[in-house]
């Protein structure tokens, strides 16, 4: 099933028309989870983002993903937007100098007439570091996007 929905997020997201924000478009808001901290989301173009954040768990941690969004892989409801997310990024944890490769799979809910976005992600990271192995980090989120409504 996981399968299916990346073939599915790729081929949508290469095909169909836009229904995204536009470039530059700036939010900012908090994740709680791992990492829990504050998180930030800058849109490239139409279907790409870039996200960072900051994590306060035990540990520091700093990350970013390249993001690609699809508007059409699940139905639209009759108010807001429903996009699903995938993307890939890296990560550092300061305490213990460990780098990450992150791979990202979310979905957003865009409240209708209102510039806030809701999002929930699961991320495996695949740490490169003397103590590699996985870590499985999940989301829950908010963003509020300025200069846009």
């Amino acid at each position: 099933m996981n399968k299916l929905l990346v073939l599915i997020c790729l081929l949508t997201a290469g095909t169909s028309p836009a229904w995204g924000q536009k470039a530059g478009d700036l939010g900012a808001g908090v994740i709680l989870g791992n990492p829990t901290g504050v998180t930030a989301k800058l849109w490239l173009y139409d279907r790409q983002a870039l996200d960072v954040g900051v994590g306060f768990n035990d540990h520091l941690t700093l990350y970013s993903d390249y993001l690609w969004h699809s508007w059409k892989v699940l139905p639209q409801p009759s108010e807001g937007r429903l996009p699903v997310y995938l993307g890939v990024g890296a990560q550092i944890r300061t305490s213990s100098d460990e780098l990450g490769l992150r791979v990202v799979a979310g979905i957003g809910y865009w409240l209708p007439h209102n510039p806030v976005e809701l999002f929930l992600e699961i991320v495996p990271v695949f740490r490169m570091s003397r103590h590699s192995g996985t870590d499985l980090g999940a989301g829950i989120g908010l963003r509020y996007y300025f200069g846009v409504g």
